[in-house]
């Protein structure tokens, strides 16, 4: 008996190096299906919940109906977004950037005019001519900025192709994963086979702890600055809350987006209504951030508020942007798995390791 668990835990490990080693070698590929997996999660209580419905005669629609569906419904949505959304997003976007400099200008002229009267002139001119000198190319600069940004983030994440087969990978998980299941384990050794299918239980588990902790922290996050936005008469303040949910998704890049789009709304009726807006969001951003989403995350997935930080600091090391999204479901499948290879206490009952 113990020889035999040896020989699968060395089997194991060479599984292991071997998956490690292709994540590495193909981390576009590994991007793109961890995103499938998450979507996939994310997306598995609304597709049991449609196939639960009944119709007449007390039909009910199949699993890979039911997928069908919601991947349908949503990828409708993500359509219908691109094509409404995207182009009144750039438009905002060119009238604002197009009124930045007479804005601009006006701020110089008022802050010139203040210290003048104050008696601050001698000191503070030169410091607004620099300023003036500067702000034009700096605003040129600012869409070279984000278009750099984006390009980066496309390219971790299979470019174009990538976003196509996203929904078609995560139908599959979601309406064959049996079948999914038993193929991959047609590649893993035969007696290793049993221990994969005990640790996927376990990742999924983690998986499905990630989910439910990030739709938390992105509730709390998109009511929190819908609610803020809404006190401050900010235009379009409902819907701005809804994008600032769903920007919680990806760390970093998504509160740049966010806080654009907010400065993009505020602009449209006064340049401090934009301030005020970004200063809100950004309060808020900071206080969520460093005291809910680590403990939130901390108690779904029984880490650390430390070990969640340094976690995305991790994988935005390793892979870019793309990689801040997968880093904590990253961390809990690693968490997942070792604490199913730890070896159990003599005295431990049959449930223990599963309670823990």
């Amino acid at each position: 008996m113990t020889s035999t668990l040896a020989s699968t835990r060395s089997t194991l490990l060479w599984v292991g190096v071997v998956v490690v080693f292709l994540m590495w070698a193909l981390r576009d590929l590994a991007l793109l299906v961890g995103y499938a997996v998450l979507l996939a999660h994310a997306l598995l209580p609304v597709v049991k919940a449609v196939a639960r419905l009944r119709g007449p005669r007390g039909w009910q629609p199949p699993r890979g109906v039911a997928a069908a569906a919601v991947m349908l419904a949503l990828v409708a949505g993500a359509g219908w977004a691109a094509v409404v959304l995207a182009p009144q997003i750039a438009a905002d976007t060119a009238r604002f950037a197009s009124g930045v400099p007479e804005v601009t200008a006006r701020m110089l002229q008022s802050l010139r005019a203040y210290a003048a009267e104050r008696g601050f002139s001698a000191w503070l001119d030169p410091i607004i001519d620099s300023a003036g000198a500067d702000s034009s190319q700096l605003i040129r600069n600012f869409g070279g900025t984000l278009a750099g940004a984006a390009a980066r983030l496309f390219s971790g994440i299979g470019h174009l192709l990538g976003f196509a087969l996203l929904p078609l990978l995560s139908f599959y998980l979601l309406a064959e994963s049996d079948a999914v299941r038993v193929s991959a384990l047609s590649f893993v050794p035969e007696e290793a086979r049993a221990e994969i299918v005990r640790l996927g239980a376990a990742v999924d588990r983690a998986l499905a702890s990630y989910v439910r902790g990030q739709a938390i922290v992105c509730l709390v996050t998109g009511t929190s600055v819908g609610i803020a936005l809404s006190l401050m008469h900010h235009p379009a303040a409902l819907l701005l809350g809804v994008m600032v949910g769903i920007a919680e998704l990806i760390p970093y890049v998504g509160f740049t987006v966010a806080a654009i789009a907010i400065v993009l709304a505020g602009s449209t009726v006064s340049l401090l209504q934009a301030m005020l807006g970004l200063g809100g969001y950004i309060v808020l951003n900071w206080a969520i951030g460093t005291f809910v989403t680590p403990r939130v995350m901390g108690r779904y997935l029984k880490m650390h508020p430390f070990v969640v930080t340094v976690s995305v600091l991790a994988g935005v090391q390793l892979m870019g942007p793309a990689g801040a999204l997968l880093a904590l479901p990253g961390a809990a499948v690693l968490q997942a798995v070792i604490a199913e290879l730890a070896p159990v206490p003599a005295d431990a009952g049959p449930g223990q390791r599963t309670e823990a």
